[in-house]
């Protein structure tokens, strides 16, 4: 179990790092779709020996109706959600771009009732309630109604960042209903290759370039996203699960928005307004409720087992 809690920290030290170095890359001039697809394309080769093992391992046999699903879910997961969160990078602090990127959370829920037909309890509608008070305080309407300096600027980055929240969510969802069928090194490869083709593809019809303005600098920094982040970062999320649980690893997003913004001012200088602490405060405390909830539901159901 405290392999497991190692684990766990190290995820949310690692994912808390991605908008800091995704920040890093748009300033020297990186094209966002540039970044994702090169990231992805990293993490999905360092990922392909753990998913070959796992194949011969289940003796997969993948069809057109597996690469389907792959396909739905690395559009949601990929092109769309990292890309807009690498051009979110662009627009606002990076510290704001991993806090409304974490309250994704908030937007599986109506999505897993939707689709899943998840039941929601009291605690989830709380949860949802202070997560969603959380990000209109960063919004800061006031400031956007009163044409403030950069507002208009700010509400495209937290605008992009909350569009990428929103669609990783509903890739969150749809990755549970077969998820289970592949496991995550099988899915996530899949998924991470098909994904960086489809980036691929939108950077070749646009004329964007693909390995043009790499420097050593920025080429340490998309090796270090691609293996660190992507792919270590994941096996290290994915260690955390097996020695702990789903719901325990989750501690992992209840942790990474204040790590995050702790480290996007240690390493980017970056200074915060109240009204990104406050909202970040909020979503620490709807991350919290909802992780408590899941956790004694956790636990409710083992007692049962238990007593049985």
């Amino acid at each position: 179990m405290k392999k497991g809690y190692v684990f766990i920290i190290l995820t949310a030290l690692l994912y808390s790092t991605q908008e800091i170095a995704n920040k890093m890359l748009v300033k020297n001039g990186l094209d966002s779709f540039q970044i994702t697809f090169l990231i992805f394309l990293i993490g999905a080769i360092l990922l392909t020996p753990f998913a070959i093992k796992d194949i011969k391992a289940k003796k997969l046999k993948l069809g057109i109706n597996d690469f389907g699903y792959f396909a739905l879910n690395a559009a949601l997961c990929i092109p769309i959600s990292m890309a807009l969160l690498s051009f979110a990078g662009k627009y606002t602090l990076a510290s704001t771009s991993a806090v409304i990127f974490s309250s994704n959370a908030i937007f599986t829920v109506p999505f897993a009732y939707l689709i899943l037909k998840e039941k929601v309890n009291k605690a989830t509608v709380i949860s949802l309630i202070i997560g969603v008070l959380g990000v209109i305080i960063i919004f800061n309407p006031a400031k956007i109604v009163a044409g403030m300096g950069g507002a208009s600027s700010n509400l495209l980055g937290i605008t992009l960042a909350l569009g990428a929240a929103i669609s990783w969510s509903l890739f969150t969802v749809i990755s549970k209903i077969r998820i289970h069928q592949y496991g995550g090194y099988i899915f996530n490869c899949f998924a991470f290759y098909i994904g960086a083709f489809f980036v691929l593809l939108i950077l070749l019809a646009t004329g964007r370039p693909i390995l043009k303005g790499i420097d050593a600098n920025a080429g340490l920094v998309l090796v270090y996203m691609g293996i660190f982040i992507k792919a270590l970062g994941y096996i290290c999320y994915l260690g955390a699960i097996r020695l702990t649980s789903a719901v325990t690893a989750s501690l992992v997003f209840l942790i990474k928005p204040a790590l995050a913004t702790m480290l996007a001012v240690m390493v980017l200088g970056e200074n915060l307004e109240a009204n990104i602490i406050i909202g970040i405060g909020f979503i620490i405390v709807s991350s919290y409720i909802a992780f408590k909830s899941k956790r004694d539901f956790e636990v409710a159901q083992v007692a049962q087992v238990v007593t049985k």
